[in-house]
């Protein structure tokens, strides 16, 4: 991110000019109004949040049309946006990335958003500005930062009727020029089981999540500087079921802590210098119990060599010198460096390194004044793969007041994640063996990206506006790495499956979207449609024949009665069928089977009643109002191949919230 921070004198004036239109900083020279970037970026505001009364970041995106979700019991939930996923979304927060993917999932259950101001998204190629990871988009979630009040604060607690359980709170001080805050907050889940033939473990196994914050920044007249420490810990219960008169049940323990210090400022008006240093750790481990169901006893299994120990640590740093005035041409050159250091029981050699020094460049050319282009380019070096480019190209026109065109292309590349290359993991189960490997003769993923986006604004009246966007997305991504089959080796009574990463052929998205928002001081609709197609070469021999096409729906109302304080809320989402495939050993031979996840509907409703000048919110509502569990995935022939663990059914839920 080229600004991570903006200037409070710069966001007043943007503001005043057109209150309806955000300040957005991700992949900008310097702090300007969403319509004004030449990248199209998404907003999702603090408002939001808050509306929604989500405990983390899945919650929040559920309903967002371009994103589908994959959720898993033990890794969490990973994202999809226009049909790319896993390590091709990249995380950040206030431009600095997020570590702990396991089987490439960044679980988003994990990431609190108790410090939260804001979310950017960009969907598409971004790999010059943010390297690796971005070949889909980037989601950056930018915090708070301002403070009017020399102290100032909330207490928030918040009850499901899943029973589940939050409370945070936050404090601000300020003293002449420096300002410091604290925060914490801790969530309770009880776990709940959606699948009746589970009859000891659950879908949605127990945790707790701990999470505390600090955070220094100092007013250096032209600069800022900025210090923010994050440690979060999740435990996780999961039970295993009865066999052979006894149960295997896990604790799982995952625990990040990340610490970034910020240094940004004007060296004159119009050039800008930002430089960021991060260390960022992230450990992962588990520990295994007996359980007796004679007795309902645990014991702890001793010396298991199932169990996992991993940690993983990242060093980030990053310098960026901009350019940005009303002349034709402006420009930002930078440097990052990323170190990925792991260890554990699961990495070849017990310890791996894996290093990337990169440098970029772009310039902004005004060929006229309603049309600029962009063009950018990202050198990387490797310490496995070598010298590795990155260019793009970004290009927008304004039509005139009302309608606006952007063009963006990125060709992107990422290079295999640590885990990737040495994953190590022998685990036992009975007479079979699992041998989980990595693969150093892995090639880097590359990818040819293509968006064409257009903005239509028409002001109604002063209050009052219509926005119409349409847009397009056409992906590629070239040797994507995955998993391979699960190949048996050995005699049946004492054999081996085995799997490792190998590169995939590749796959290619295609989705067409139409947004329809209407803007009113009282009231705020969103509709929007989707229509999402997927490509993919399995292996030299299977593929998906044809693009699958998916549809999607999303809509959201907010009307707001003003004299009273008082606000109503709607966020619903229609996803529909999507088709997929498994490859399946059939006396010998592979066979691609065709699955097919049933659609659904998610509808939330919330009713927010502010108190005493807002100092005191009370939020009602219910989520998943049309009780969705799981949702079947079946075969060919009918029968149910999976459970996508997409929802837990109707919940009902209660936040009050007290600002001081």
């Amino acid at each position: 991110m080229l600004i991570t921070n903006t200037i409070n004198a710069q966001i007043k004036v943007i503001d005043s000019i057109n209150k309806l239109d955000e300040v957005v900083v991700t992949a900008q020279f310097s702090p300007r109004s969403e319509k004004n970037s030449i990248y199209k970026v998404n907003v999702i505001s603090n408002k939001t949040i808050q509306k929604k009364a989500v405990n983390n970041l899945t919650e929040l995106l559920r309903q967002e049309l371009n994103v589908d979700f994959s959720q898993n019991a033990i890794f969490g939930a990973g994202i999809e946006v226009n049909g790319i996923s896993k390590q091709n979304i990249k995380i950040l927060i206030d431009g600095v990335p997020l570590i702990g993917r396991v089987n490439g999932v960044l679980n988003l259950n994990q990431i609190d958003l108790n410090q939260i101001d804001h979310i950017e998204i960009i969907e598409g190629p971004v790999s010059v500005f943010y390297g690796t990871d971005a070949l889909g988009g980037i989601i950056n979630l930018i915090t708070k930062k301002s403070q009017t009040k020399d102290v100032n604060g909330n207490f928030s607690a918040y009850y499901e009727t899943v029973d589940a359980k939050r409370l945070s709170a936050n404090m601000g001080f300020v003293q002449g020029k420096n300002q410091f805050k604290f925060g914490a907050s801790y969530y309770y889940f009880n776990g709940l089981n959606t699948n009746k033939e589970n009859l000891r473990s659950l879908t949605w196994p127990t945790k707790r999540q701990y999470s505390k914050n600090f955070k220094y920044l100092r007013d250096l007249g032209k600069f800022k500087l900025r210090f923010s420490s994050d440690f979060s810990e999740e435990l996780l219960y999961t039970l295993g079921e009865v066999k052979r008169g006894k149960a295997t049940d896990i604790d799982y323990t995952i625990r990040r802590f990340d610490n970034s210090l910020n240094f940004q400022g004007n060296i004159s008006d119009d050039k800008f210098i930002e430089a960021t240093v991060s260390y960022l750790n992230y450990d992962r481990f588990d520990t295994s119990y007996n359980f007796n169901p004679s007795d309902n006893s645990v014991t702890l299994i001793e010396n298991n060599p199932n169990e996992n120990a991993n940690y993983f640590n990242t060093f980030f740093g990053k310098v960026q010198y901009a350019q940005n005035n009303n002349s034709k041409i402006n420009y930002v050159l930078g440097a990052e460096f990323t170190s990925d250091r792991g260890e554990g029981n699961r990495i070849l050699g017990d310890y791996q390194v894996v290093e990337n020094i990169s440098g970029f460049a772009s310039i902004n050319y005004k060929l006229l004044s309603n049309f600029e282009i962009q063009p950018s380019v990202r050198y990387t070096n490797n310490n496995s793969f070598g010298n590795l480019w990155s260019p793009a190209f970004n290009a927008k026109y304004k039509i005139n007041d009302n309608g606006t065109l952007r063009f963006a292309y990125g060709n992107g590349f990422r290079a295999p994640a640590l885990k990737e290359l040495y994953l190590d993991w022998t685990p036992h189960f009975g007479p079979i063996t699992y041998l989980f490997r990595g693969n150093e003769n892995l090639k880097i993923e590359s990818s040819n990206s293509y968006n064409l986006y257009y903005s239509y604004k028409k002001n109604l009246t002063n209050t009052s506006s219509l926005i119409l966007e349409p847009s397009i997305a056409y992906n590629e991504v070239k040797d994507l790495i995955g998993l391979s089959e699960l190949k048996t080796v050995g005699l049946p009574m004492d054999f081996t499956k085995e799997r490792h990463y190998i590169n995939l052929n590749g796959m290619k998205s295609f989705n067409s979207v139409l947004q329809l928002k209407y803007n009113k001081k009282s009231f705020k609709a969103n509709l929007g449609f989707s229509y999402l197609g997927r490509f993919i070469e399995y292996t030299d021999k299977f593929d998906s024949g044809e693009f699958m096409f998916t549809p999607a729906v999303n809509s959201s109302m907010s009307y707001s009665i003003t004299p009273i304080d008082l606000n109503f809320n709607l966020f619903y989402k229609y996803s529909g069928k999507r088709k997929g495939h498994f490859i399946e050993n059939v006396n010998g031979v592979d066979i691609l089977q065709e699955t097919t996840r049933n659609d659904f509907h998610n509808l939330d409703l919330s009713i927010n009643k502010y108190f005493f000048n807002k100092k005191l919110s009370i939020l009602i509502g219910a989520k998943n109002l049309l009780n969705i569990t799981d949702i079947e995935t079946y075969n060919q022939i009918g029968v149910a191949h999976e459970r996508n663990t997409q929802l837990w059914g109707r919940s009902f839920f209660a936040k009050t919230t007290f600002k001081f």
